[in-house]
């Protein structure tokens, strides 16, 4: 199929043929690469030569790459053609995106825009202005009502042409019927998902007004809050399903880890982002005996410091078992995916009986339970003394938000930085749920916490204040809920009533 705006015909002939003649991936002479090359497509700018006013324009160019991709070009035709026809699409309904001039998918598989100069990306959600969310919203509200379908709109999508959002990348997008009211909520708590992250709740629901005002007119505040609590709903799920798709990575050789198996027993993990192949000599080395410049950062030497790293030594387990190493790696990953502050997972490597060791990154900060015991805490101005506490406890009640549950959750496991923020480390006791964390098991965590910290009662509350506070908020009151820790943690502590 091909497609042209009359008066450029002939240009896109001459591009068309000059890209045939052009080695993959490389820029035909007078393009440049916008992007680095991928396999199965590049984004180049340059000048479209023999068009009327020698149009300045943005090509996407693609190849099949895999046997699902010539499959799909061969039955629903090029991945150009495709997203040029959305493109027009939305062009005609009246929703900002650039001007197609061609697409074809004949001999080269091209789509052709005009270049809209001074394109910016989207400030993050927590640093938007409300307009412009309420801008964004009220665009996407126009392409649903067209009915795009977009299974990854995100921030990448879109652009800021002048203070004005434009919907810039269309590649994995259809169009079909306008969105009904029945999948409202699961289309915007996709949208959600991809461009609200960090937004606070009161922007969300400033977008969700201006969205619904122009679907259905009016104030669009009635609307917007009948159907708050569904997108909440949905986008839990969603995000679900996104974490567990990135958590999977860990498991596999990929782009970012490979899986280690060499012919002398040893298997594990490594990441691929942090550290290159020589790392596995180095971590064989350090199971045989440990390094003789490492620093011991416990008694009984299973943890050590070398240099920018982090060593835990494992025990071995039982034959089928996963590894330790190999899982406390896994679930590092897997806190950093959900936004918990944890160290970067570097290498896992583990013998035939399964143990092995562990390298993090080294991160210099004192722990809660060092800060407590040395004076130091107490040394703190009373308003940093509040800040802190707030922050562990805003801290924890976004661990257990993305079902993260923590059976060791205690002062020496939480690490301050010179900045205030907590790093959570020794992982062994965390688990990922598979679903929502019920707040009998939050407050049994929390009770460990609790009964770790030797600090006074109400500094001690102003951490479950901090957690409590966070929307949406929990089905006890916070008087009952903070007396409910206090009494697990006065049984955890015992008649001395001693921090533990």
């Amino acid at each position: 199929m091909r497609w042209c705006a009359t008066g450029h015909e002939g240009a896109l002939e001459a591009l068309i043929a000059r890209l045939g003649a052009t080695a993959w991936p490389q820029a035909p002479e007078g393009f440049e690469h916008v992007t680095p090359p991928r396999p199965m497509r590049v984004v180049l700018r340059g000048p479209l030569e023999g068009s009327r006013g020698h149009a300045r324009v943005i090509v996407k160019w693609s190849r099949p790459d895999t046997l699902a991709d010539h499959v799909s070009r061969h039955v629903r035709g090029g991945k150009g053609v495709r997203e040029g026809q959305v493109l027009r699409a939305l062009k005609a309904a009246g929703v900002r995106v650039p001007e197609v001039l061609a697409y074809a998918d004949e001999g080269e598989d091209v789509v052709v825009t005009h270049f809209v100069d001074g394109l910016m990306p989207l400030p993050p959600a927590d640093e938007a202005p409300a307009g412009l969310l309420e801008d964004v919203a009220v665009l996407l509200a126009l392409a649903h009502a067209a009915g795009l379908r977009h299974a990854d709109l995100h921030a990448g999508n879109l652009a800021l042409s002048g203070e004005l959002p434009l919907l810039v990348d269309l590649g994995s997008a259809r169009m079909g019927k306008p969105i009904s009211d029945g999948e409202r909520a699961r289309v915007l708590a996709a949208l959600a998902h991809g461009l609200l992250d960090g937004a606070r709740r009161t922007q969300c629901l400033r977008a969700l007004i201006a969205y619904m005002r122009q679907v259905h007119g009016g104030d669009g505040r009635t609307e917007a809050r009948a159907l708050a609590r569904d997108v909440e709903s949905e986008l839990r799920l969603v995000r679900r399903r996104f974490r567990r798709g990135r958590d999977r990575r860990a498991t596999r050789t990929g782009k970012h880890f490979e899986l280690i198996a060499t012919g002398s027993g040893l298997t594990g993990i490594r990441n691929r982002d942090t550290t290159d192949a020589s790392w596995l000599d180095r971590a064989a080395s350090w199971l045989e005996t440990q390094a003789e410049d490492a620093q011991p950062l416990k008694a009984d030497g299973r943890i050590q410091r070398l240099g920018p790293l982090v060593l835990k030594y494992y025990d071995g387990v039982a034959p089928g078992r996963l590894p330790r190493p190999v899982r406390a790696f896994r679930m590092a990953y897997a806190l950093r995916n959900r936004g918990i502050p944890a160290p970067v997972p570097h290498l896992a490597v583990t013998d035939e009986h399964g143990a092995g060791v562990l390298a993090s990154a080294y991160i210099d900060a004192s722990n809660l339970h060092d800060l407590i015991a040395t004076g130091r805490y107490a040394a703190l101005p009373a308003a940093e003394r509040r800040s802190l506490l707030e922050h562990i406890g805003r801290t924890l009640r976004l661990m257990h938000d993305a079902e993260v549950t923590h059976r060791d959750l205690k002062a020496p496991n939480l690490l301050v930085t010179e900045a205030g923020d907590i790093v959570l480390v020794d992982l062994d006791g965390a688990r990922v749920r598979r679903g929502a964390v019920r707040w009998a098991r939050r407050a049994r965590d929390l009770m460990r916490l609790d009964a770790s910290l030797d600090l006074p009662e109400r500094d001690r509350t102003r951490i479950l204040t901090a957690y409590h506070r966070v929307l949406p908020a929990p089905p006890e009151p916070l008087d009952a809920f903070a007396t409910h820790v206090a009494e697990l943690s006065r049984r955890k502590r015992g008649p001395s009533g001693e921090a533990r």
